[in-house]
């Protein structure tokens, strides 16, 4: 930016300089073709004019140094910008190809797993193919954008199944995806940020547990998803968390302000949460 300032300034002095010049070759011609002698305002201008025209020279050199610094810069920055996006993309190449074998070796570890526990331990099998279906789901999930509702849902339902391993008869619940409604897309983690959240802040802080309901219906022009639990309650931090601040954002950059999140106090106890989303 300085050197392009520069740049400008020197150009406009060169155009001054012009001037200043045309106008003694005009007088210079006037006065040499002229009967009667230079008058001596006229002779001083030959030094001047002189001087004029070695500092015209002068003030092209440098703006042409100045020009190619500008340019030599420009293309140092270029490179330099270049180098650093194949530098990302080498990185973000690594970084997938580790997203690709971590979750293999571990698929491939709970699969054997799962056999050792078949006959011998029936629960810990079954609790080792839920995991299997929620983590494989979810891994395929984060790398998309959107996720289709019957597929969000199926996730939501195999983390709630693992969930009722740990916390026993305190924890039911039930999913309602109407078939017409199976392959609505909606942005990927929302549902399940939700669920948890009735997990983590309703059933387990509720001494007698409770239920989950998670349903979705068409509402015109609007898909609406509840997660309704029966839990503890509003908290003192209730809508207020990172997670649903995350929802909200997720919503303001995807649909603007056509989507938007809910919460409200259930009746008698727990809370409703409602995404709505347009079609």
């Amino acid at each position: 930016m300085v050197i392009l300032l520069l740049g400008a300034s020197i150009g406009y002095l060169i155009v001054c300089c012009a001037s200043a010049a045309q106008d003694f070759v005009n007088g210079f011609y006037a006065g040499f073709y002229a009967d009667e002698p230079l008058p001596p305002e006229v002779r001083w201008n030959i030094p001047l004019g002189v001087l004029t025209g070695a500092l015209l020279s002068a003030l092209l050199f440098a703006q042409s140094r100045v020009m190619k610094s500008a340019i030599l810069l420009t293309g140092d920055r270029l490179n330099l910008e270049r180098e650093r996006a194949n530098r990302q993309q080498l990185e973000a190449e690594l970084r997938l190809m580790k997203a690709q074998i971590e979750p293999h070796f571990l698929f491939n570890t709970l699969g054997a797993v799962q056999q050792l526990a078949e006959g011998k331990a029936p629960q810990a099998a079954g609790l080792t193919a839920e995991l299997i279906t929620f983590l494989r789901a979810t891994m395929s999930s984060l790398r998309a954008d959107t996720i289709r509702l019957a597929d969000d849902s199926a996730v939501c339902a195999a983390y709630l199944r693992i969930m009722q391993v740990r916390l026993g008869a305190r924890l039911t619940f039930s999913v309602d995806c109407p078939p017409t409604l199976a392959d609505f897309q909606l942005p990927t983690t929302l549902l399940l940020i939700l669920v948890e959240n009735a997990v983590k802040h309703g059933i387990e802080r509720a001494p007698t547990g409770g239920h989950i309901d998670i349903a979705a219906a068409r509402q015109e022009s609007q898909v609406v998803i509840t997660v309704a639990d029966t839990g503890a309650g509003f908290g003192a931090t209730v809508g207020q968390g990172v997670g649903l601040q995350h929802i909200r954002d997720r919503l303001a950059l995807v649909y603007g302000d056509n989507a938007r999140l809910t919460i409200k106090e259930n009746r008698p106890s727990g809370v409703i949460a409602r995404l709505y989303i347009p079609v």
